[in-house]
């Protein structure tokens, strides 16, 4: 009986030993899954970002046809909810980027039929290319927490999508506006009169001598907000900007309720 009695408690201790292992195993493997699966990328200049894209649409994803031309380049068809920006389309081309990076940027974008989300891509060589890091965003319209969020993302969209001839046109980098933490203070506690007031789009007139020739609001967010960031930018110090040949330099203040980060950005997020 005493060599049965040990004989179990082995048996117990080995199972408990394999339960540990089998715990670890799925706990390497889900982390590894997970770290394959998401991408963290790192973007803080949407209306720059929103110049340089020369496609961008809400979709609904049809078919995925992996390593299609190259290795790791996918083949992705959808049906088009809304273009903002550029011709329609049905497919684009996702360039997955594989291995390791310093910004995390290098991870695959995994898609499935009947996956919504919201595209930014680029024309190259008469393809419509992206890459998983190119501010693509799904939507999670099951999601509640996401319900705000898709609503101020596409309602920015769809606002700055009358603006595009004049966003092509103008200037909307400058390194003035690499820090804008001064924003919160200087605009003070938003009361949003209007729902639908997701950004403000203001346009900078710039002398030849880099001085502001006049500050002008092409796209109101409401009276109160328009005047403190006229008088803002109107005061601020500005260093030199790399201007198109109208001088006119672009700054969008977006205002994003859903974040539980900085609510407010001046043209950069």
């Amino acid at each position: 009986m005493v060599f049965i009695d040990i004989m179990m408690k082995m048996e117990i201790l080995s199972q408990r030993k394999y339960n540990r292992l089998l715990t670890l195993l799925l706990l390497i493997l889900t982390g590894v899954i997970s770290q394959a699966q998401s991408c963290v990328c790192y973007q803080n200049h949407f209306l720059n970002d929103y110049k340089e894209a020369d496609f961008i649409a809400q979709v609904t994803v049809t078919s995925v046809d992996s390593d299609y031309r190259v290795e790791n380049e996918d083949l992705i068809e959808f049906d088009t909810a809304i273009v903002f920006k550029g011709l329609d389309s049905k497919s684009l081309f996702i360039r997955q980027e594989v291995g390791n990076s310093s910004d995390n940027s290098k991870c695959r974008l995994f898609l499935k039929p009947g996956d919504e989300l919201i595209v930014f891509a680029q024309l190259i060589n008469g393809a419509i290319i992206t890459t998983p890091c190119h501010r693509n965003s799904f939507i999670y319209k099951d999601d509640p927490k996401f319900l705000l969020e898709n609503k101020n993302l596409i309602g920015t969209l769809n606002t700055l999508s009358l603006f595009n001839e004049q966003i092509e046109e103008s200037s909307t980098n400058c390194s003035s506006l690499a820090n804008d933490t001064d924003v919160i203070d200087k605009v003070g506690k938003l009361d949003l009169a209007e729902a639908n007031a997701y950004f403000g789009l203001y346009n900078i007139k710039f002398t030849e001598d880099n001085s502001i020739s006049y500050v002008g609001v092409v796209s109101p967010f409401n009276k109160d907000v328009d005047k403190k960031i006229r008088i803002m930018l109107i005061k601020r110090e500005w260093e030199e900007c790399a201007l198109n040949e109208n001088r006119e330099l672009l700054v969008a203040y977006f205002y994003h309720p859903a974040s539980t980060y900085r609510k407010e950005y001046l043209s950069t997020f």
